[in-house]
């Protein structure tokens, strides 16, 4: 029994190695590595794949390469169909789609050539990669070694040093365990730390630049809702183009806009890194947010914070009635958006295309959006309309949408 118990505990041992190491030997060697969430490149590259993906330069890139490069706040894998080698743009189609992506891709959002794809691993990888995998993979290792040395005694002193030189001496695994527990602990104390540290900072930005932010009354005209000083807080950051909130709720945020979708991803308002990062807005929209369709990301924080309680729109039976409204805040004015449509959607969906222009196009765009949404909420928009596209994270590596049309304003 005791052997069995061994070499299980060795078995653990060995497959946890196993699901670490195609992990980190490449991130060493500046290889980056991708979970598959969609079937836009089967059967090829398959749902659940892992992709490895090494950097390249422009000149070495040719028709029918598969790159992996950044759409909004996602990463998506597809071939090149052509090269524009003037301009930098590169025109891609996922092998499974039926027409090629509505938007060039810009080299400088390649991250790089993929160099090798291996199916299903890419699920353990993702697994592996969340804070939960990571503990379950730590209490995985301890009984592996635990397992792997049952049996063990200490030796007594008539034992001679050659029978004990093969043996592990129990105070290493107890020192061990320790290491592997201290370092789950810092592990939890960081990403807590990360969150406090962006509660923190907003809790500061809501005291010093807003007033008068308060919850949905019935007979409160919205206008009043909220006030912000969005002069003083572009002196803060310039790259501060306005200010989002969701009637009813803590979503409170200043929007960023950088020109692309990393810069704001994981950094903060006074660009320090952390991992709740921004509210930003797709970096192919014009920064005054006069595009017909505006995407803004937020990350789907465990805390709740920043896009954190979007979810609640397919999770909460009331919450959409109680929350049919955002605004957006710029030194324009003040804008408001009515929620029509909500729903989860794949990384490189059709939903992220931008820009639109009030046309048939548009039109057959916005009905789509009405036609997936979890909730029928009776309106139509027209393609005269302004829409904004709230998107945040999902479950399985999909992402939830929120989108709504500009219903009143009130420009100063």
């Amino acid at each position: 029994m005791v052997k069995i118990l061994k070499l299980l505990g060795n078995l653990i041992i060995l497959l946890i190695i196993a699901g670490c190491l195609p992990l980190a030997i490449p991130r060493i060697i500046g290889i980056q590595e991708f979970n598959v969430v969609s079937g836009s490149m089967e059967p090829e590259i398959s749902i659940g794949s892992i992709v490895y993906v090494k950097p390249v330069a422009f000149n070495d890139l040719q028709q029918g390469d598969v790159i992996a490069f950044d759409s909004g706040a996602s990463v998506v894998t597809h071939r090149i169909e052509s090269i524009d080698t003037e301009d930098m743009l590169i025109h891609t189609k996922g092998d499974a789609n039926a027409a090629a992506d509505f938007m060039p891709v810009a080299y400088t959002n390649v991250r790089g050539r993929v160099i090798a794809h291996f199916p299903l691993y890419g699920k353990l990888a993702a697994l592996i990669s969340e804070t939960t995998g990571k503990i379950v993979a730590f209490i995985l290792l301890i009984v592996g070694i635990l397992l792997s040395n049952i049996g063990e005694k200490r030796q007594s002193e008539k034992t001679d040093s050659t029978k004990g030189a093969g043996r592990i001496n129990p105070k290493i695994i107890l020192a061990l365990g320790i290491v592997i527990v201290c370092g789950s602990l810092g592990g939890f104390a960081y990403i807590y730390m990360g969150y406090q540290k962006s509660e923190n900072l907003y809790d500061s930005l809501e005291q010093a630049y807003v007033k008068n932010a308060q919850d949905v009354v019935v007979a409160q005209d919205w206008t009043d809702m909220i006030d912000v000083d969005l002069a003083s807080l572009s002196d803060v950051n310039p790259d501060v183009i306005g200010w989002l909130y969701v009637e009813g709720t803590d979503i409170s945020y200043p929007i960023l806009f950088s020109g692309d979708d990393e810069t704001y991803l994981r950094r903060t308002l006074d660009k320090e890194y952390a991992t709740a990062g921004s509210i930003f807005l797709e970096g192919y929209n014009l920064a005054d947010l006069s595009d017909c369709h505006n995407i803004i990301y937020g990350h789907n924080m465990r805390n709740l914070s920043m896009f954190g309680k979007l979810k609640f729109y397919k999770t909460e039976e009331d919450f959409f009635e109680q929350h049919k409204y955002f605004q957006i805040i710029t030194k324009e004015g003040k804008r408001r958006f009515e929620i029509f449509s909500y729903f989860d959607t794949e990384p490189a969906s059709w939903v992220y295309t931008v820009p639109y222009y009030d046309n048939p196009e548009f039109q057959k765009y916005i009905d789509d959006l009405v036609r997936y949404s979890y909730k029928k909420t009776g309106l139509s928009p027209a393609s005269s309309d302004k829409i904004i596209t709230l998107s945040t994270c999902s479950s399985e590596g999909m992402r939830f949408t929120v989108h709504g049309y500009e219903c009143d304003s009130y420009l100063y």
